[in-house]
């Protein structure tokens, strides 16, 4: 008998929020943005961009979102006034030094109010007195693009070189598309590459978000371990401006038979497994998560490259992945820039009924991608789990819908 289809509503593009607000903020008459965001951390940036525009404080609290603190940190450095940039004890852990150097020796003037390299930062605001800001993104892109979206507020517009090797280099290409769509205009020149930035008024009437690669991956994950099940997820455009879309051929070697529509995916587990997967996660370390789970639930070996800057996430993600299959036995290894995952047994309702808690790390993704394996067990707990509203506040509810067959 066919099982009916479920219908999974999946939240609007964080990344794609994100960039369209600070072009809004940017812009003159202001841009209507439809189908926005509800996660946390893109209702954060929408508030500290109001808070600037009023003028009322210029103490700005990011609370955990990195994403949010790197694109203020470089509108503010550009924005004339005294300004503080802070926020949860976590971010405050992650990584700036790359991008607050970067900044500096183009002129601008930031000061670690603690550990130096990290936030809480203090700024004085002005134009700098270079054009050209060199930034190494081999940690993350969000430099880079934090960098090529306040470039257009310069008077005379920017020069962003990236030195290194960029990691998930589909966000940048994001970036640069996004501020096309708004009549922003740019050139890449040079070696090493360097993007010219001209001085631009965003100008775009109304777009409307698209739904979220990256959240669709746990349902992608669902739907390998529940052989037969239909699912449909709407929204998800063919041709998306996200890298996370990848995540159609993944779980296309998965076992997963993928039929993408202009703007719907629809799933189902039909073909058999392989025996071992690898890829190259370089461009695109947000899947990987759901794809560790996936691989270790099944019970397939796995060799996951392209996975260093998962060291420096909301959690260590390598050590979090980790830990939690070591618990569910499953020991894996970490070598460098690669995860190992062995074969072994399938995860079984039986085999998960031992199991602790499993340990979110206070991270959305560790929480999502682990919490799927509630299709197996619906017993499993996962600590912390509102942590998944940073960027999917409806996950568990999603999720239930497949729990219930």
């Amino acid at each position: 008998m066919e099982l009916e289809t479920i219908q999974i509503t999946l939240p609007s593009s964080k990344s794609l929020s994100n960039r369209w607000l600070m072009l809004d903020y940017m812009s003159r008459t202001g841009i209507k943005i439809k189908n926005i965001s509800t996660s946390n951390d893109t209702q954060q940036l929408a508030r500290l961009l109001h808070q600037l525009k009023g003028s009322r404080r210029h103490n700005f609290d990011c609370r955990d979102a990195a994403t949010v603190a790197r694109f203020m940190l470089a509108l503010l450095a550009i924005t004339p006034g005294t300004h503080t940039l802070t926020g949860s004890e976590q971010l405050c852990r992650r990584p700036m030094g790359k991008m607050i150097d970067a900044l500096r020796a183009a002129g601008c003037s930031i000061t670690c109010t603690g550990e130096e390299g990290f936030l809480p930062v203090k700024i004085e605001g002005s134009i700098p007195t270079s054009q050209r800001i060199v930034i190494d993104c081999s940690i993350s892109s969000q430099f880079a693009s934090a960098l090529l979206l306040a470039s257009a507020t310069m008077p005379q517009g920017g020069m962003v070189e990236l030195v290194g090797t960029p990691v998930s280099e589909p966000y940048i290409d994001m970036t640069l598309k996004v501020m096309e769509q708004a009549k922003v205009q740019w050139c890449l020149k040079g070696n090493p590459p360097t993007y010219n930035v001209e001085h631009s008024i965003p100008q775009c009437d109304v777009v409307s978000i698209e739904k979220d690669w990256s959240s669709a991956s746990y349902f992608f994950e669902a739907v390998s371990l529940l052989p037969g099940v239909p699912v449909r997820l709407p929204g998800l455009a063919r041709e998306s401006l996200q890298g996370d879309r990848v995540v159609r051929d993944i779980y296309s070697k998965l076992g997963v038979t993928v039929n993408q529509g202009e703007q719907s995916v629809e799933l189902k587990r039909e073909k058999g497994l392989i025996s071992s997967f690898e890829w190259d996660f370089t461009g695109t370390p947000d899947l990987v998560p759901a794809v560790a789970v996936t691989c270790a639930a099944l019970g397939i070996s796995a060799r996951l490259t392209g996975v260093g800057t998962l060291r420096f996430k909301e959690s260590d993600r390598l050590a979090s992945i980790s830990s939690n299959l070591k618990a569910l036995g499953r020991e894996v290894v970490v070598e460098d820039d690669v995860l190992v995952i062995p074969a072994g047994e399938p995860f079984t309702k039986e085999s998960l009924a031992s199991a602790a808690e499993i340990d979110s790390f206070d991270d959305h993704r560790i929480a999502m991608a682990f919490g799927v394996l509630r299709v197996i067990n619906p017993d499993l707990k996962v600590s912390n789990p509102d942590v998944v509203a940073k960027s999917f506040p409806d996950f568990w509810k999603m999720l239930d819908r497949m729990i219930l067959q």
